[in-house]
């Protein structure tokens, strides 16, 4: 009687530890799913504020915004296969200057405008695509060579030969040229390419 006694709180404390991890488990799942739900949510309400704030300012304004030939122009690109974000910053097309949000708007149907004042228009797209931004700094007979990389991180082609001789660069750098340094955007190469001049 007592040894089945036993057996039998043996078994219940048994059953409340695995019950505990189980409800635990769900918990921990439960929470964060809230927790991305409610920053998902906060982001969309930001967005709407944006919108809402551009609206208002947009119908209080009496001199409306408008673009100049000082206007600079930054594309925001992102590129879904890859993950990569590509900024491209330039002056404002001739065509595009003295215009107010809408009239821009028109020559960029398919992009988000996300700033839009006199002295800088950001605009926004997404791509379904790779951004062909991806490079491969290899050691080619004792100089560094840019090779550009496909969508599957094979080579290209070469995008750059430079003068850089690695022979005089650490025992770290030459190695890992051997075996070659992935690089995503032209401004991080360009930044790379320095850092071994």
């Amino acid at each position: 009687m007592v040894i089945n006694m036993r057996k039998y709180i043996v078994i219940s404390l048994i059953g409340a530890l695995i019950l505990s991890i189980i409800l635990g488990f769900y918990l921990y799942k439960l929470k964060s799913i809230n927790e991305k739900i409610a920053f998902e949510t906060e982001y969309k309400q930001l967005e709407v504020e944006n919108i809402m704030d551009t609206g208002t300012s947009k119908e209080t304004s009496s001199n409306e915004d408008k673009t100049t030939p000082n206007t600079v122009l930054i594309q925001t690109k992102y590129y879904i296969d890859c993950g990569h974000l590509v900024q491209n910053k330039g002056k404002i097309k001739e065509d595009s200057i003295n215009k107010n949000e809408s009239e821009f708007q028109i020559d960029y149907i398919g992009w988000k405008i996300q700033k839009f004042t006199p002295t800088e228009v950001v605009i926004y797209k997404e791509y379904n695509d790779f951004c062909n931004e991806h490079y491969k700094l290899k050691d080619v007979d004792g100089k560094i060579v840019v090779y550009q990389l496909d969508k599957y991180g094979k080579e290209k082609g070469i995008e750059r030969k430079t003068d850089i001789q690695t022979k005089y660069l650490s025992e770290t750098d030459i190695e890992n040229l051997k075996d070659g340094i992935n690089v995503c955007g032209k401004s991080e190469l360009n930044a790379m390419i320095e850092d071994y001049e």
